[in-house]
């Protein structure tokens, strides 16, 4: 099984974070993992959490944070026009490059 980081995404504090990462099992296949890690001074960083996606998911969720973001570009005339609505979740995801 390979595995590959293609992003790290900070904690609340220095002991946690969120990795996004693709697996490879022996079969050739891969998929898309979402891993909430911790980390302890006697073992470094562990799996506290993990979530496997498939490529449909993964392009779902592709989908919706890119039309959310779109959404959230337009000017102030749209938000006018968009305040009848309840408004939507803001995710805030610092970029960080895995290393």
């Amino acid at each position: 099984m390979s595995n590959r980081i293609l992003n790290v995404f900070p904690g609340q504090d220095d002991s946690t974070r969120l990795v996004l990462a693709r697996e490879s099992g022996l079969d050739g296949q891969s998929q898309l993992v979402l891993r909430q890690e911790n980390f302890s001074p006697h073992v470094g960083w562990f799996v506290q959490s993990r979530l496997a996606m498939d490529a449909a998911q993964a392009a779902a969720l592709k989908m919706t944070l890119t039309s959310n973001l779109m959404d959230q570009s337009g000017d102030d005339s749209e938000r006018a026009s968009a305040s009848a609505t309840p408004a939507a979740t803001t995710l805030k995801l610092h970029a960080a490059i895995a290393g």
